[in-house]
């Protein structure tokens, strides 16, 4: 049971450090906030992005007494990676959207302008919070279920994780629940697979940027795209997603899968990373 305990006050410190961190730029300001405009939102992805990798670098250089450059943005895999995933985030995003169509639960019915200069902030501000959502899912705490077990454990726990993270947009609904979870499951894939961040950051930033800023749809239950919609949704809620979005629908739910299943099929281990001992995710033997 050392093993767990060792889980547990590791995430617990690097929650806590982030936080105290991050509170001396959010809490002045978070009160006096009804509203969430584009630079704002902006202003918060950035500062933590920042404090929660400054979180992560003490816990790694201080506590687990390693290198950063294991910690998952080693330049080696920067530009294949990236360019890797975002293909694999247009490719998901492509085949989820013609799927819907194709059943007729996406028309084309745009509404409201597409502003150049906001989408190149909603791209800045998107890409930032996508960095904090990964590096709080599949960076340190990913990382220390991995060396204290294995790597089938650290992405079913971090995907369930990934599902806490979102669980206040979900209104009960169990679609996006599974959903959100078997994209975890992809992001930890993907990054088990690489040894580093860059695929699956690449990965989750084209789904969020495409699917919210350019085409308008909600994304987690949340309309980023301000007036802007290109397409509209239609039909029984389970197909186009209800309030969630289309991360909640069950063509989502089949494309995600899908994926998963190619990216372990497809893609195999390019690099070694501090833990690379762990056993790979084809073995189903757990270390419990």
């Amino acid at each position: 049971m050392k093993f767990i305990w060792t889980i547990i006050w590791k995430s617990i410190t690097f929650f806590l450090l982030w936080s105290i961190f991050y509170s001396p730029f959010v809490v002045w300001l978070a009160p006096k906030v009804e509203s969430m405009p584009l630079n704002l939102r902006l202003y918060f992805d950035g500062t933590g992005a920042f404090t929660i990798l400054i979180a992560a670098w003490v816990m790694i250089r201080y506590v687990d007494r390693r290198s950063f450059s294991t910690f998952g943005f080693g330049s080696a895999r920067l530009i294949p990676d990236t360019i890797l995933g975002l293909v694999i985030g247009l490719i998901w995003l492509a085949l989820s959207l013609a799927t819907l169509w194709l059943i007729g639960s996406l028309t084309l019915q745009p509404t409201g302008q597409l502003e150049l200069s906001t989408l190149a902030i909603a791209a800045l501000a998107m890409m930032l919070n996508t960095v904090i959502q990964e590096v709080l899912a599949r960076g340190y705490i990913f990382q220390t279920i991995q060396s204290q077990t294995n790597s089938n454990w650290a992405i079913i726990i971090t995907s369930i994780l990934f599902v806490l993270y979102h669980a206040p947009a979900f209104d009960g609904n169990w679609l996006p629940i599974l959903n959100v979870f078997c994209t975890g499951v992809l992001f930890g894939v993907a990054y088990y697979r690489t040894g580093n961040l860059w695929l699956p950051i690449a990965i989750h930033f084209t789904w969020n940027f495409l699917l919210g800023p350019v085409l308008g749809l909600s994304v987690s239950g949340q309309d980023l795209a301000n007036d802007w919609h290109l397409f509209s949704l239609q039909g029984p809620s389970m197909l186009p997603g209800g309030a969630f979005g289309i991360e909640g629908s069950l063509v989502v739910t089949i494309v995600t899968i899908l994926g998963v299943a190619a990216l372990i099929r497809w893609y195999p281990r390019k690099s070694e990373s501090f833990n690379d001992k762990q056993p790979a995710l084809s073995e189903m033997e757990l270390k419990i």
